[in-house]
Formats: C-alpha cells, sequence, structure tokens
C-alpha cells in the first residue's frame, strides 16, 4: 500500500447525524488532526462523487459514526461510502489500522446493520457524539501508527496487529467511552416566556470523567497511555467531632492541596469536582485510577480538635494497590498552610513533577496568619462551591463569609478577591446595582491586587471581577490568559474565555473553550449548564437535548433537570405528547411541590392553558426557589390576566409593584432587568408611549453590540412591547430580524409563537404566519 498523500481523516455519516458529525469533527480539528467532513451534506454528481471516492481512497483513517439513524437507514450515500471503505481494506497488509467505527448512541454492535469488516476491529463509543481527550488522543495514536507496506507486512507476519487493523480476527473486545455525565440544574419557571437565562461564573461544581471498559485479552488497547505523572487527590476523610468544621475544613484543606498541586505543569491533577463523586466509594482505588485514567491516587483524612489539626495521606499505585508512602502531620491549626505544602511538595516529589521557583513561591505561601479569617474564607469557598450562581440568597451568604475574612484580617489577598467577585455578581445580576455597590467591588479587588498582584487566585477574581462588574471582556481576558501561563491546565480559564466569547459573538470558540473545561473537569455542573445554555441559544436542539439527557442521569432525583428535557423537546418540535405524558407520569406529591407547582404554572401560561394558569396562580402566587424577585412574578402574572382579558385581575395582581420598581430605578438607574420589568408594567397599565421608553431604554443599556449572549434578549423584550403598544409592522419586522441572529433561540421560538396567547394580536397576518410556519426560523443560526 501507498502512503497517503495527507495524514487526513474520512468521516463518514448519515444525514441525521450531521450535528454528531460536525462535534467530532470540531474537536479532532481544534487538535490539529485534518478532517474531511462535507457540512454541506451535498449528496450526488459525478464531481461530488468523484471526490469523496479521492477522499476514501487516500485518508489515512476511515471514521463511520454508527447510530440509530444508520440502522434505520437501508439506504443512503454513507452505505457507498461504507463499500468503499471496506474495499479499500482488502489491499492493505494485515495490521494497518484503518476503519474505526464509532458509535454515538445505544445502538449494539450485535446485529449491527454494517459491512463485515466493521465487525473485525473494535468500536468507540462516544454517547451523545461528546469527543473526549482520549479519544482525540486516540485518533491521533492511530494517525501516528506506521503505515507499512504489504512487503514489510510479508517480512513481518507475527507483528502484533494495532487496534483498528482492518483484518484483524473477530474479538469480542471493547473499546467503550462512557458518555460524560454533565449537564444544566434547569430554568427554575418550566416555559416561563420572559425568564434570562443564567450562567455560572468561572470556579464552581462538576460532572463524570471518561469511564473506559478494558479489554478482556491482551492485545493492544486504544485506552490512552497513563502517564506516571497523573493523580487523583480523593475528598478528605473528615474525623473531626466538631461535625460543622468537619465539613468545611476538610473539603478546604483538599481544595487548597489541588490548587497547589495545578501549579506543576507537568503534572495530569484531576479536578476537585471530578472526584468529589468518589466521596464514601465502595470502588477499589484500582478501579477508581482506571475510570480516572491517573497512575496515582492520593488518600486523606482530617481531624481538627480546638485548635489542632491532623492531615494523614497516603499515596498509593493505582496500578498495582502499591503504598508508596504514608505521611501524618500533627500540628497547631496556624501551621495548616505548611502541611498542605507539604503534602504537595511531597506529592510533586514522588511523581517527579517539575515545580518551578514561582510555583514553589506559591504553594509555601501564608495566605493569611489569622485562622478564625481562613474558616471564614472556607465557609465562603464552600457556599460558593455548592450553590448556583444568579442567586441573591448564597450570594448574601458568601458576602458574609468573605467580609468577615478580611475584617479579621486586612492583608488577606484571597478574601478580598472573592469578595470583589461577590460584589461584581451582585451588580452583574441586578441584586443590587447601585454606585456604591460598584465601589465595594472596585475597592476588593484594588486591595487584593495591591495586596498580591501574583498570586494566581488573585489573577483569577481580577478576571471574573472584570467580566461581571464593567464587562471588560479585554481585560478579563487578559487575566484568565495570564493565569493560564501560571495553570495551563486549570478549567476555569477555558470556561470563562468560553463565557467571554459568547458574550462577544464568538460563538465557535465558546462552545470549544467549554468543552475544553469540560474535558478537564467532567463532572463539572456549572460548565455543563454554561454548555447547555450556549447550544440552547443557538437552537442546537439535538445537542442541548443528549446534555440535558446527562444532567438527569448526574442528578435523577431532580425533578427539574427531567422537566427541562420536556421542554427542550418541545422547543424543538412543538410537540407537547412527551411534556404531557411526563407530567402525567408524577405523583400527586411531586406535582404539588412548590417548584413543579411554579414549572406547572408557567407550562400552562406557555400553551395557552389560561384556566390551569389561574388555578395555579391562585394556589401559589410566588415562588421564593429561585431568586426571581416578586415584582418580576407579580408582572409576568399579571401579563397573563391582562392578554386573556382580564384587566382588572392583572390590575390587582401587579399590585403597588409598579412604584416600587420606579423607586428602585431611581437608585439603580442603569438597571436593565428593571427597565424591562417596568416596561411591560406599563403595558398592562395602559402607558403605551411609557412602556416604549423603558423598553428601549433597556435595549439601549445591554445593546447586542455589547452583549450577544443577552443583549437580544432586550430586543426581543422591546418587540413584545411593539405588540402591545399597537405597532404590529415594527413588531413583525424585529421578530423576522431576530429569528435569525444567533443568541435568541432561548427566548424567541415558533413553537412558543404559535401557541402562545401573548402573539395573538398578530394572528391572522400573512406575515407573522409565514414567519412562525417557516421551519428555517427555529433552526441553527450561526452567524449575527
Amino acid at each position: 500500500m501507498s502512503e497517503p498523500a495527507k495524514k487526513a481523516i474520512f468521516l463518514s455519516y448519515a444525514r441525521e447525524d450531521t450535528d454528531a458529525a460536525r462535534r467530532i469533527a470540531d474537536a479532532l480539528r481544534s487538535s490539529g488532526v485534518e478532517v474531511w467532513f462535507d457540512q454541506n451534506e451535498l449528496r450526488g454528481g459525478d464531481a461530488w462523487d468523484q471526490k469523496i471516492r479521492g477522499q476514501i481512497k487516500d485518508c489515512t483513517l476511515f471514521l463511520p459514526i454508527v447510530s440509530a439513524h444508520t440502522q434505520d437507514r437501508g439506504e443512503g450515500y454513507f452505505r457507498l461510502e461504507w463499500k468503499l471503505a471496506s474495499e479499500r481494506t482488502h489491499l492493505m497488509a494485515e495490521g494497518v489500522p484503518f476503519i474505526s467505527p464509532i458509535v454515538v448512541d445505544e445502538t449494539s454492535e450485535a446485529g449491527a446493520v454494517v459491512p463485515p469488516e466493521f465487525m473485525r476491529v473494535q468500536w468507540t463509543r462516544l454517547r451523545g457524539a461528546l469527543p473526549t481527550s482520549q479519544f482525540v488522543e486516540q485518533v491521533q495514536r492511530l494517525l501516528a501508527s506506521p503505515r507499512r507496506s504489504a512487503a514489510s507486512a510479508e517480512a513481518a507476519p507475527t507483528a502484533a496487529a494495532p487496534l483498528s487493523s482492518a483484518k484483524a480476527a473477530p474479538s469480542p473486545m471493547r473499546f467503550a467511552v462512557a458518555a460524560l455525565g454533565i449537564v444544566v440544574l434547569a430554568l427554575v419557571a418550566y416555559i416561563a416566556l420572559r425568564s434570562p437565562a443564567k450562567e455560572s461564573p468561572a470556579s464552581v461544581a462538576a460532572p463524570k470523567p471518561i469511564a473506559e471498559s478494558k479489554p478482556s485479552a491482551p492485545p493492544p488497547s486504544t485506552a490512552p497511555k497513563v502517564t506516571d505523572k497523573s493523580i487523583a487527590v480523593l475528598p478528605f476523610t473528615k474525623m473531626s467531632d466538631e461535625k460543622d468544621a468537619s465539613a468545611f475544613f476538610a473539603d478546604g484543606v483538599h481544595e487548597d492541596i489541588l490548587t497547589n498541586l495545578a501549579l506543576a505543569r507537568d503534572l495530569k491533577v484531576v479536578s476537585r469536582t471530578t472526584v468529589t463523586q468518589y466521596r464514601d466509594s465502595k470502588k477499589t482505588l484500582r478501579q477508581i485510577g482506571e475510570e480516572l485514567g491517573v497512575a496515582y491516587i492520593l488518600e486523606g483524612s482530617v481531624r481538627r480538635v480546638g485548635n489542632k489539626v491532623r492531615v494523614t495521606g497516603q499515596l498509593i499505585n493505582a496500578r498495582t494497590d502499591e503504598h508508596v508512602w504514608a505521611k501524618s502531620y500533627d500540628r497547631d491549626l496556624t501551621d495548616i498552610f505548611a502541611i498542605q505544602a507539604s503534602l504537595s511538595q511531597e506529592i510533586a516529589s514522588a511523581l517527579a513533577a517539575t515545580l518551578t521557583p514561582q510555583a514553589q513561591k506559591f504553594i509555601e505561601r501564608r495566605p493569611t496568619e489569622n485562622p478564625v479569617a481562613y474558616d471564614a474564607y472556607l465557609k465562603g469557598r464552600d457556599s460558593r462551591n455548592r450553590s448556583r450562581t444568579g442567586q441573591l440568597a448564597p450570594t448574601r451568604q458568601q458576602e458574609a463569609f468573605f467580609q468577615s475574612a478580611v475584617d479579621q484580617d486586612p492583608n488577606f489577598a484571597a478574601a478580598w478577591g472573592e469578595l470583589a467577585v461577590v460584589h461584581a455578581l451582585n451588580v452583574f445580576w441586578e441584586f443590587d446595582h447601585t454606585p456604591a455597590r460598584l465601589a465595594q467591588a472596585d475597592a476588593a479587588i484594588g486591595r487584593a491586587v495591591r495586596l498580591a498582584p501574583d498570586a494566581p487566585d488573585v489573577i483569577r477574581s481580577l478576571g471574573t471581577y472584570a467580566y461581571y462588574a464593567y464587562r471588560d471582556y479585554a481585560r478579563a481576558t487578559e487575566q484568565y490568559e495570564k493565569l493560564a501561563k501560571l495553570q495551563p491546565n486549570d478549567p476555569t480559564v477555558f470556561n470563562s474565555l468560553s463565557l467571554i466569547q459568547r458574550r462577544q459573538g464568538r460563538w465557535a470558540d465558546s462552545l470549544s473553550n467549554v468543552r475544553r473545561a469540560l474535558e478537564l473537569d467532567p463532572a463539572n455542573i456549572s460548565y455543563t449548564r454554561n454548555l447547555l445554555s450556549t447550544l440552547t441559544m443557538l437552537r442546537r436542539w439535538d445537542d442541548a437535548i443528549a446534555t440535558q439527557r446527562r444532567l438527569v442521569t448526574l442528578l435523577p432525583q431532580e425533578l427539574v433537570e427531567q422537566a427541562e428535557v420536556q421542554r427542550l423537546t418541545y422547543l424543538a418540535t412543538g410537540s407537547r405528547k412527551e411534556s404531557d405524558a411526563w407530567f402525567a407520569s408524577l405523583s400527586p406529591a411531586q406535582l404539588n411541590s412548590p417548584k413543579m407547582i411554579s414549572m406547572r404554572k408557567g407550562y400552562a401560561a406557555a400553551l395557552g392553558d389560561f384556566s390551569e394558569f389561574k388555578r395555579l396562580d391562585q394556589l401559589q402566587p410566588f415562588y421564593d426557589g429561585d431568586g426571581t424577585p416578586h415584582s418580576r412574578q407579580a408582572a409576568d402574572a399579571a401579563g397573563n390576566y391582562f392578554i386573556y382579558g382580564d384587566a382588572a385581575a392583572a390590575l390587582a395582581r401587579l399590585g403597588n409593584f409598579p412604584a416600587e420598581v420606579r423607586a428602585q430605578l431611581e437608585r439603580e438607574p442603569t438597571n436593565v432587568k428593571l427597565w424591562s420589568d417596568l416596561s411591560w408594567m406599563e403595558v398592562i397599565l395602559g402607558h403605551k408611549d411609557e412602556a416604549l421608553r423603558c423598553a428601549r431604554k433597556a435595549s439601549e443599556l445591554l445593546p447586542e453590540s455589547l452583549d450577544a449572549f443577552d443583549g437580544p434578549r432586550y430586543s426581543i423584550y422591546l418587540a413584545d412591547t411593539l405588540v402591545w403598544a399597537g405597532d404590529k409592522d415594527r413588531a413583525v419586522a424585529e421578530y423576522a430580524r431576530l429569528l435569525r441572529v444567533a443568541g435568541t433561540g432561548g427566548t424567541l421560538n415558533t413553537s412558543y409563537m404559535k401557541s402562545n396567547a401573548f402573539y395573538a394580536p398578530l394572528r391572522g397576518d400573512p406575515r407573522w404566519e409565514a414567519l412562525i410556519n417557516d421551519a428555517k426560523n427555529n433552526a441553527l443560526q450561526t452567524e449575527r
């Protein structure tokens, strides 16, 4: 066999699997692999046929995507591609890797409708078509495999065949990559038309690493080679009698050690949120090591009694169960940083990991000499790790803890940085958009930078502050890139860059970075939520639904996660069948929980079931579980009474909230959410001109040019106001524009627009009917 002209991959797929193929192609291309993948889905024609035949003849690897779609289709151009690839293997020497099937769903190999050549090699499973770093490494190894000629093969007939050898003897071995356990704590209002999407900040919580099934026989495996410089530090066992102290303190010590180890550039360290799932696990260390892809595991415990602390740690070779060493430290509480530094250095030394002088300096630092301040700091960090961003109560709790930390030690730079982030989140989420709050953020970050300008935790806080307090994307990017140089495998860098890039309208870059963050921290729920919200905004429905289904497996007890699958299915298809069946499957106790009543109320309103909405609204006027202000809930509810013609009920539901919002705007004149809320209230009150003024003000404060993620939402609200202010021509024209804007999929959707009574004034207008019945308007949009 002659050497192919290019080390390229040919990706073969059925048209129904286009999105899955695109994800795989993007992941491989981002790692420098050349992929031949036609995104225009051209089929037929002599020129096209010759191009495909030539690429299959010249490619180095042929990756066919196998799925339920390929099973269902007895005919298709992909089957010709499969046949051509199979025929090419007949000319190849034994042991040449060429065909490597990828299964993207639950399709079983037994009974798979594929050529027999496909059954002679091991298959890769990427459920949900989520390419992992292990998968990319596997492909790169296959590309790098020696391409032996027939003559050399004859000279060495006993050479072991690579995994994807086209003529290997049939084997029961399977290479399986378990789906990433990731996704989103769903929108609490089940289908709240005007409820803004939220995002998770740079440093938060996590999903499940890739578990690889091992071959049952010794021939070569595609599982990535575990490097000796890889470790998972399991959550420390809490041995203290003081339950409260045991919880946050042991977890704080654990996180600080992980942060120290991340400074070793050549050391693979599994993230905190990914190892958290192994707390109290019954699995063997060898099993855990295999699932996490690491050579070593550190187990430890923390016992704290009064001003004394005992930390133990034992380093274990996960491949052999051999104990490398065991350490025990009995010190005063004030020596906790020395303990953490010593453990970190011992681990780095045992694994021959390099610590630069700068890294050594950071590891040996003592952030504070005050144990009371450190306690408050750890409690604040623990609250941050356990909560979802964009909620008022946890934010207030964190502010109190970090403020206490700096009150106890005014020189505690890391605590000042965290306090600055909390103040910035108050500004960003409009909890307190006053000049005074912004000044507090400025002062806190200024103090942190003056105290420790080069510390990684301060650099991270500065980037997050710049993003949330000022939407200063350039400065935030600069800080995260600086952090990447210190900690190149830190997932917070990539997640943070992803958040910035989607605000800039750089959707492809944003998706690439959040997926990179999830490769490094695959169990991180917050990162998964960010991925899900981006996919939803782009109307990438299949990807979004697959991501949400993984969330359900990760959080099986959360009904809200199951509800979100139904919501996304409705957005994608307009079908109520799945959601109606799901609601019917719930018990009375489940249906009548406060959270579920809130979701059911939103669902009824969105689908035009006014009597059910009214019944549930009277049963539960407000829901406090997600931090949504009562004024906003009242405006949304009043709007439903209003559009159904019950003006008296609408005014009663509004109550005194319009006056309260106007008073709040006097204090917070740049609070975009308040301007938007007031615009809808003014519509209900019959003040059309004032409603338009408020809606325009919101759109001017956060234009699409400043924020491609949230900005379109306020353009939509302006169009909504135009509907009820009587300017139907401009409203229809604006909706037509916005439906083609990337970043509107989570707020503007033709399924809603067909069923929701909000749009009743436009029904019957030929332009409107054409708009909502054009399938392209609910399809993927990638350009603004």
